[in-house]
């Protein structure tokens, strides 16, 4: 369980920076502005948000994945 919560977590971060660098590729040459941007707009929340939702998606594509596979294990085996 705890190393299922720790992969989890990996991959939320991975992609939650993969977005964001995506999203705003000025990240690589000016952090500091695009912070500083953040600040003054009051939305920090959004790159959390923007990253939930991709998450989800790929997390009901891998559950759809895992059910296809064990149909296909369970018909071979048969």
């Amino acid at each position: 369980m705890r190393k299922n919560l720790i992969r989890e977590m990996a991959f939320f971060a991975i992609l939650l920076i993969f977005l964001a660098f995506v999203m705003h590729p000025d990240l690589l040459s000016d952090p500091n502005e695009r912070f500083s941007l953040m600040q003054e707009r009051h939305n920090f929340i959004h790159p959390f948000i923007y990253a939930f939702i991709v998450y989800i998606f790929f997390g009901i594509v891998r559950i759809i994945v895992k059910k296809v596979i064990k149909i296909f294990a369970k018909k071979k085996n048969t």
